[in-house]
Parts: C-alpha cells; sequence; structure tokens
C-alpha cells in the first residue's frame, strides 16, 4: 500500500484563521478625573473660609469650580472623549452664566409683589463706574435711563463731578465723598431730599457714604459701601466688621448698596448680612463687564427686614465701566 502523501514533503501547519484587530477604545479618563477633583476641592475650599478667611478667595470662583465639577462628571459618563465632553460642557455652563443676567434683564421689568397700605416704593441702583472710566456722558445717560428714586456711585472721583451736572435736573439731592487720601470716591444721589449723616476719614472700615431720605419714605438711610477686593481678604474682613460695629448703631432702616468684591458665597456677604440681620437681595453676576460677559457678583444690595422687594434684581447696560450697575425695587414703610 503506497501513502497518500508524497515522500519527503513535510505538511505544513495551516494559517490559524488573523484575528480581527481589538477595536481601541478611548477612555480619557485623566482630564476629566482631575476636572472633577479641581473644582470639588474648590468648593470645599470656599466653606474653609469660614474657618481661616485666605480660603475665602475661593468663595467667590464657587459657581465656575461647580461647573467644572458638573461638566467634568458628565464627561466621565461619556462613553469617549470624557475631558473634551467635559471641556464643551464646562464652556457652555459659563457662557450660559454669562447670558443669564442679560436674558433676565431684558424686556420689561416684572413685578413679584405690590407695596402694601404703609409701604411706599422705593426703585434702588448702585453702580462702580469704574476710576478709569472717563466716558461721563455714557455714565450719566446709563444713570438716567435706569430711572431709579435714588443711586448709589462708587469709584466715582472728583474727576466725574461733571456727571452730577449732568443728571441734576432728575436727581437735584446729590451726596459726594470724594476724599482721595482715604479713597472715599462715593456717591449718592436721590429724586427726594436728603440728609447728609457721615463719611468717617480714616477708619478700618470701607470706603462708604450715608445719607438719610425724609420721612415719606420712613427716614431709611442709604448706605454706599466700596471694601477691597480680592486677594485681601483679611482686609475685607476687618472693614466689613468695622462697617457691622458702625451701622449696629443706626437707628432707621437701611438700604446698604455697592461694590463689596465678594460673591454670595463669600463670608464677607454672609458677615454683613447676619451680623445686622439684612437680608441680601441680589445674585446676578455683574463682573467683567467690559466683554459683555459677567462672570462674578460682587455687587450687592442689603436691606432691613421689613423692607421687600418688589420685583428681582436687574443689571443695567454697558456704560465704560467694568462693573454692570444693578437696580431693583423696593416697598419701604413709611415708619
Amino acid at each position: 500500500m503506497t501513502s497518500s502523501h508524497s515522500p519527503g514533503l513535510a505538511q505544513l501547519p495551516l494559517d490559524p484563521e488573523p484575528k480581527k484587530p481589538k477595536r481601541r477604545k478611548h477612555r480619557d479618563w485623566s482630564g476629566a478625573t482631575f476636572g472633577l477633583l479641581l473644582g470639588t476641592f474648590g468648593m470645599f475650599g470656599a466653606r474653609l473660609g469660614q474657618l481661616w478667611i485666605g480660603f475665602d478667595i475661593f468663595a467667590q470662583f464657587w459657581v465656575q469650580f461647580g461647573f467644572i465639577a458638573l461638566a467634568s462628571a458628565l464627561g466621565l459618563f461619556s462613553p469617549r472623549y470624557k475631558t473634551l465632553v467635559a471641556v464643551v460642557f464646562c464652556v457652555v455652563f459659563v457662557a450660559g452664566y454669562s447670558v443669564w443676567p442679560h436674558y433676565v434683564s431684558s424686556g420689561p421689568a416684572s413685578p413679584v409683589a405690590a407695596a402694601r397700605d404703609g409701604e411706599v416704593v422705593l426703585r434702588v441702583a448702585s453702580f462702580n463706574t469704574f476710576a478709569e472710566n472717563n466716558n461721563l456722558d455714557a455714565i450719566a445717560n446709563e444713570i438716567l435711563r435706569l430711572d431709579a428714586d435714588v443711586v448709589t456711585l462708587v469709584e466715582f472721583s472728583a474727576t466725574k463731578a461733571a456727571v452730577l451736572g449732568k443728571v441734576r435736573k432728575v436727581y437735584p439731592y446729590q451726596q459726594q465723598c470724594v476724599n482721595v487720601a482715604i479713597a472715599c470716591e462715593t456717591a449718592i444721589i436721590s429724586k427726594s431730599p436728603l440728609t447728609y449723616v457721615s463719611d468717617l476719614d480714616y477708619w478700618e472700615g470701607p470706603p462708604y457714604l450715608m445719607a438719610q431720605m425724609g420721612p415719606e419714605f420712613g427716614n431709611v438711610a442709604i448706605v454706599a459701601a466700596h471694601t477691597s477686593r480680592f486677594p485681601h481678604q483679611r482686609a475685607q474682613l476687618k472693614q466689613v466688621l468695622a462697617l457691622v460695629k458702625l451701622l449696629e448703631l443706626q437707628p432707621s432702616r437701611i438700604i446698604l448698596m455697592g461694590d463689596f468684591n465678594a460673591t454670595p458665597f463669600s463670608r464677607i456677604t454672609q458677615v454683613i448680612a447676619d451680623n445686622l440681620g439684612l437680608t441680601r437681595l441680589t445674585f446676578l453676576p455683574t463682573w467683567p463687564a467690559t466683554f459683555g460677559l459677567p462672570q462674578i457678583a460682587i455687587d450687592h444690595i442689603f436691606v432691613s427686614p421689613s423692607i421687600r422687594a418688589l420685583d428681582h434684581e436687574r443689571i443695567g447696560e454697558f456704560a465704560g465701566s467694568d462693573h454692570y450697575p444693578i437696580t431693583i425695587t423696593l416697598a419701604v414703610p413709611k415708619q
């Protein structure tokens, strides 16, 4: 019997079936994970400002840290391109936050309440006009456009005195503090009579100006203040504690307005509200206004508990400053 195999030829092994290349999954965990840790740390660091004021700098960017944390968490849930997805979400959140104050401030004001018997309506505005802003016509026109009953102005130097003349017909009652040595570049203008109260020289508190309205507005005290900016948290805290001590002696109701260089999440604003028993009515980002994309809410209005808000806070329009002005309509008890 002969073999079916040819002599001298070795049987070659069959080639195994070629393996399909494994599809490489894009699992970019590192960037999104880092973003989640960064955002969480920043938000937690803001709370530590209650223990040590130096940490309060995180409170100025609490919203942005929140956006980073949320965007990163959404990125981690994405099956691919986790870091890219996190970055896109973060950009969308930040952009939306900048658009938000413009959106809620557009169109006619929407009242949320009506004045009761024994109350008088008072529309107030606060505006950091910016020390380097020399567009006096823009400042004056925006003040007139806001049409508030009383307006507080900070970073309002002596070089801006011409603005007072431009608005005097509408705001005949004006008080101004222009002490350059203490940076008291502040003014209060009103459609109704004001009684001058004080602007302290060389004290531990912030540059401030206080004036009192007449009995038709319940003798309410209008206070304009401007604290130090971050990262000088120790100076800020020292200033607001001195301001609290001063205003605790004020017998009448208070409307406190200005640039506090502190967000609603800051220990600075909480000290003012808690120690004086005032209600903060503001939350919209107002800075920076230069590119129309405000990110930080540092301009505020605080009121005594018996004073009510009749509508929501609104920002004004760009008038050469790095801040947007803010306005709100209040109901003030006559007695």
